[in-house]
């Protein structure tokens, strides 16, 4: 189908395509099926490659991160990146948008010890003795939190937020 509307519509016309008929699919539940292996996604990564080269009219051997930022989206694991740090976004500065069980669910340094440390306001990361405990979604956000550089941890506004961290998901390797 993806074919034979390249030939016919536009560029815009296409990108909607994508995002009204693929990537809603892609997008749910993310945070969860993307927790695995790279190999288990790697055929659902392909087929998300190829159809972005048919819509973008591209061969083989151009490099996907271009047919990402082109369309102004994300790979599967950066997606799921980008959805973990966006619910650690709102655990912290807007607790009201998240379902009650999530009240409690991450701790920050600054309430376990009262030391003026450089990290009092990263997320406490749990010790983990195993493989499975550090796909944990608990320990995983976290991490990649406590990783972000503070320009972005600062941003209030999750549409800002979200704005900036697609844009430093796309051009870092965190």
């Amino acid at each position: 189908m993806f074919y034979k509307l390249r030939d016919c519509m536009n560029f815009n016309v296409l990108k909607m395509l994508y995002f009204a008929f693929v990537h809603p699919h892609i997008l749910y539940c993310v945070e969860l099926y993307a927790n695995t292996f790279s190999s288990y996604l790697s055929k659902l990564n392909s087929l998300n490659n190829k159809i972005l080269r048919v819509l973008q009219n591209q061969n083989r051997s151009t490099n996907s991160i271009y047919l990402y930022k082109k369309f102004n989206t994300l790979p599967i694991t950066k997606l799921h990146q980008f959805q973990l740090l966006c619910l650690i976004h709102k655990f912290l500065y807007n607790r009201s948008c998240l379902p009650l069980v999530f009240n409690n669910y991450f701790i920050q340094n600054n309430s376990i010890h009262n030391y003026n440390t450089r990290n009092k306001h990263n997320l406490h990361l749990s010790s983990v003795h195993s493989e499975y405990g550090k796909r944990s979604i608990k320990f995983k956000a976290s991490n990649l939190w406590n990783k972000l550089p503070e320009n972005l941890k600062n941003i209030t506004s999750l549409p800002a937020f979200k704005k900036s961290l697609r844009i430093f998901l796309l051009n870092a390797d965190i």
